[in-house]
């Protein structure tokens, strides 16, 4: 087993990571994405998400508690918008559509919680490099935007980090 993440394991039941921002992780035109743990029951993985990304809302089949480590970002669900910064936290249901915009200069990192274990690490890592990954690129070859300079003017996104005086638009 390949080990992603760089996990200290002192004694039986324990895993350390030091530093979640030093980690193993796939590009996506969501951002930077890799597994973190896997406990008995339960699993964390991170997401960096670059400056100028958009992700439009969409559903999520299983419930995460999400923590933002650095940088702002903006949750959108419902149409509705929020800032998350540094310290903040969140949760969504399964089955709840979340969106995710970054109109700030500096990226933003994430860290993600779910209460089920889920497939194994090299299982994710095949799951963003030969589906994730390919599908997202076929979506935006269809024309879907992945990031905010590809998205009209008046689009609720720009009109919201217009609202921050976070766009040039």
């Amino acid at each position: 087993m390949t080990e992603y993440a760089q996990i200290e394991r002192p004694v039986e039941g324990i895993q350390i990571i030091d530093d979640v921002t030093a980690q193993f992780g796939v590009d996506t035109l969501e951002g930077r994405v890799g597994p973190l743990m896997q406990g008995a029951s339960s699993r964390s993985q991170f997401f960096e998400l670059p400056a100028g990304l958009y992700t439009y809302e969409h559903p999520h089949p299983t419930e995460s508690i999400i923590y933002t480590v650095y940088g702002e970002w903006v949750l959108t669900t419902g149409g509705k918008r929020h800032v998350m910064k540094p310290r903040s936290l969140f949760w969504f249901g399964p089955g709840i559509s979340a969106g995710y915009e970054v109109p700030f200069d500096a990226p933003a990192f994430i860290l993600i919680f779910k209460s089920e274990r889920g497939s194994d690490p090299e299982a994710m890592v095949d799951y963003l490099q030969n589906e994730m990954q390919p599908h997202l690129m076929q979506e935006h070859a269809a024309g879907q935007a992945f990031w905010m300079h590809e998205l009209p003017p008046d689009h609720p996104a720009h009109v919201f980090a217009r609202s921050l005086k976070q766009d040039p638009t």
